[in-house]
């Protein structure tokens, strides 16, 4: 069965303590990691309206840019998703008890930069909303105008300062060569 999710969604592994939040769609990934996780069989999606899918399988639709090699990534691939016939409902109490119990075991927890097991499980409690769920496990990242503006001139910054390097290189070749054929 398609779904259409209501973003952001929670999804975990029934048997693993990570809960991952995903606050839109992204249809793309690696084809090693899709064979290694077998497509994702069996991991539970919920999503903001309290609707727990069941991932019958997901699998590849087609590669992306040129057969997977997208700048400095490859086996890139775009996919679909298909879930269980009978989706749940999941209360929003039952996601934050999840979280509470089984995220402080995660390797990751400490590096969240949560103090105390309490103080995350309270903070996860006092959620009152999947959304705020949401925000507490992974924030949006906002970027200002200014932000985005400073990006800009890095990236060009760091393109000039890579064509003229390259251009340094190239001459250095040249008279190497001509200094070898002579």
């Amino acid at each position: 069965m398609k779904a259409t999710l209501k973003y952001p969604i929670f999804q975990f592994s029934p048997d693993e303590n990570m809960v991952y939040t995903f606050w839109k769609e992204n249809k793309t990934t690696q084809l090693a990691l899709l064979k290694k996780c077998k497509g994702w069989k069996g991991d539970i999606v919920i999503d903001s309206t309290g609707t727990k899918y069941t991932v019958r399988c997901s699998y590849m639709t087609g590669w992306k840019g040129i057969h997977g090699f997208t700048g400095m990534r490859t086996g890139m691939i775009s996919y679909e998703t298909e879930y269980e016939d009978n989706p749940e409902p999941f209360s929003l109490r039952q996601l934050q008890e999840r979280i509470a119990e089984r995220h402080p075991k995660t390797q990751w927890f400490r590096e969240e930069c949560w103090d105390s097991v309490d103080d995350f499980r309270q903070t996860i409690l006092a959620c009152k909303s999947f959304e705020e769920l949401a925000e507490t496990m992974m924030p949006r990242r906002k970027f200002t105008v200014l932000e985005r503006i400073q990006d800009y001139f890095y990236m060009m910054l760091f393109s000039v300062f890579g064509v003229m390097l390259l251009y340094i290189i190239w001459r250095l070749i040249k008279k190497a060569w001509l200094w070898i054929v002579g």
